[in-house]
């Protein structure tokens, strides 16, 4: 018997990092998934095959037996197959973490319960990254597009906003690199400066909510001059917290005086690559010279994807 569960990636439109400081955030799931295949084995211990994200699922698993009061699981083979980068600001980790309790859930218990998948997904997270919002793990399990505000450790409001609703224009994502530092660290780096300018800090979290929320206006209204506004102050709020590197600020010149604009999705980075950039931009041939000239690859992204769900069918990949 084998189940295989999948859950996909998001992007923060807007508000990573405020959105730790209790202030809004704009998330949507994205067109690449993560698959988790578990089965049954003959031999007498649980074999992990994840490329590279071994701890995260242990760390899923030990959650899960806990939640349930499980000593011990039968002998199972756990598997991954990703079209999700690992560090990127593209919630790999909430993926995975989410789609392993989802899958054992099921597997194990026969329960499917995305509220308490959910639940258990950002435990995972704040062993992974510290202090996470809980937006991350939101997202790829719940799926669409996400209004997200955590109001307590135990309390977050979730809204869940109709996509037809919302008029998405074509985004595009480049990958500047993996950087160096960790979502740990990054997220660490900005607690830092807020405990030596919390009024500053304060200033720009603030600001940024309000960027957040002009976006939102801005797809329901089909405003591009306003998205792309609201876009170029929030980028600008996030080098202001100090979590974009040299290299990607570069590119985002770049793409603004082409006339479109950019910022970094999720954590960013300050150190070689800071992950994904995520663009708007009406002409798509400027965009794509952009990533020739940096040799860097420039692919479409469709928002608002599904959350996490059970495959009808085994991936072979």
């Amino acid at each position: 018997m084998s189940i295989v569960v999948s859950a996909p990636g998001k992007i923060h439109l807007l508000g990573e990092h405020a959105v730790v400081y209790g202030k809004s955030a704009l998330l949507a799931a994205i067109n690449r998934r993560l698959y988790i295949r578990i089965q049954e084995k003959k031999t007498e211990r649980i074999e992990i095959k994840t490329g590279g994200r071994k701890k995260l699922v242990i760390h899923s698993i030990d959650i899960f037996k806990k939640a349930f009061s499980i000593k011990n699981l039968p002998p199972l083979e756990i598997s991954i197959t990703s079209q999700i980068p690992i560090g990127c600001g593209l919630g790999s980790s909430a993926a995975v973490s989410a789609a392993t309790i989802g899958g054992l859930m099921k597997f194990v218990k026969n329960i499917w319960n995305p509220g308490k998948i959910n639940e258990l997904a950002y435990e995972a997270e704040k062993i992974t990254h510290g202090n996470p919002s809980g937006a991350d793990n939101t997202a790829v399990v719940f799926g669409g597009l996400l209004w997200y505000r955590r109001e307590f450790d135990f309390l977050q409001s979730i809204w869940s906003l109709p996509i037809s609703s919302y008029k998405i224009p074509q985004f595009l994502i480049i990958d500047t690199g993996r950087p160096q530092e960790s979502t740990r660290q990054m997220v660490s780096h900005v607690a830092a400066l807020y405990s030596k300018k919390k009024n500053r800090m304060e200033e720009v979290f603030s600001s940024q909510e309000v960027q957040t929320k002009r976006l939102l206006i801005s797809l329901r209204n089909n405003n591009n001059e306003e998205l792309k506004d609201a876009i170029y102050l929030g980028e600008k709020n996030l080098e202001k917290m100090e979590v974009v590197g040299d290299f990607a600020k570069e590119i985002i010149r770049e793409i603004e005086k082409s006339g479109g604009v950019a910022k970094v999705c999720g954590a960013g980075g300050r150190n070689g690559g800071s992950g994904i950039l995520l663009v708007f931009h009406e002409n798509l041939t400027k965009v794509e010279e952009i990533g020739r000239k940096y040799n860097l690859s420039v692919s479409p992204v469709v928002l608002g994807e599904e959350g996490i769900r059970i495959e009808n069918n085994p991936i072979n990949k």
